[in-house]
């Protein structure tokens, strides 16, 4: 991944609570004495640019969504104590691998076991007491690593998203239900198509969400001004489609079309 990739690894809007202090050479320094390793040079340069959080990109057949930041606060690499507490249920050693995502059943660690120097990315099963290599090193881990946008639809320059919704109520009758802004942080509108889910949402996000309900909102709040994009490939004013049928997303999209909406498939613009 070249750095504008690793910019744009980040996903949109950042959920505040996984985001840590913007990362300094000390705090690197006390990590590394933390763990008893040098951590990898992509890692750390990757956590200059957001110092944790969800990523928009994945590992196919994997829940990977998280690369932990390093901080006080959860999730932090530096966080691997209870890790350990799983050693005497497993048949191979967890000493040497630190987690930068998982929920303790699954784990993707970074594995100094075989090298102390450069670590192997390595998947770990708690539960079924397994274990995976995934890269030989955390560069090669970030070259794998690939959108999953099969199912979604893009609707460009879109007037508003508000206009979107109402452009396709009147063409499909669909009635949208009011947005949901609670799981994402943005506005979700869901509306049913024949039996099928209708997903509309925005490209242009705020920069950051914290629920109002959430321990440190207080803390975090002025941290959701300003915005960004789920999307940089494509135009801030675009809009996006998930259905939950491929089917009748077909048809629901080939309706849209014909009514005069210029509709592609994410996948072929990212």
């Amino acid at each position: 991944m070249n750095k504008s990739s690793l910019k744009s690894i980040w996903e949109a809007p950042i959920y505040l609570p996984y985001l840590q202090p913007t990362l300094t050479d000390e705090m690197v320094k006390e990590a590394e004495n933390l763990i008893g390793f040098r951590l990898p040079y992509e890692y750390v340069n990757l956590l200059k640019i957001q110092n944790g959080g969800y990523i928009r990109y994945t590992l196919k057949n994997t829940p990977h969504s998280v690369i932990a930041g390093i901080g006080l606060n959860y999730p932090s690499i530096t966080d691997f104590e209870w890790f350990r507490s799983y050693d005497d249920y497993m048949s191979f050693s967890l000493e040497g691998l630190f987690p930068f995502d998982g929920d303790g059943h699954w784990n993707l660690c970074l594995d100094y076991r075989k090298n102390n120097l450069e670590p192997e990315i390595t998947y770990i099963d708690t539960e079924s007491d397994f274990e995976e290599l995934i890269a030989s090193n955390f560069s090669c881990y970030l070259n794998m690593l690939e959108i999953e946008v099969e199912d979604e639809y893009i609707i460009q320059l879109a007037l508003s998203i508000e206009y979107t919704i109402t452009q396709i109520s009147n063409i499909t009758n669909i009635k949208f239900e009011e947005p949901d802004y609670f799981a994402h942080g943005y506005a979700v509108y869901r509306g049913m198509f024949n039996g099928s889910w209708v997903w509309v949402s925005p490209n242009k996000v705020p920069r950051g969400f914290i629920r109002e309900t959430e321990d440190r909102y207080e803390e975090l709040k002025t941290q959701m001004e300003g915005t960004a994009l789920r999307f940089p490939e494509v135009p801030e004013n675009s809009v996006i489609i998930n259905i939950s049928d491929e089917t009748q997303g077909a048809q629901l999209i080939n309706k849209l079309i014909e009514n005069g909406l210029s509709i592609n498939k994410l996948k072929d613009l990212i």
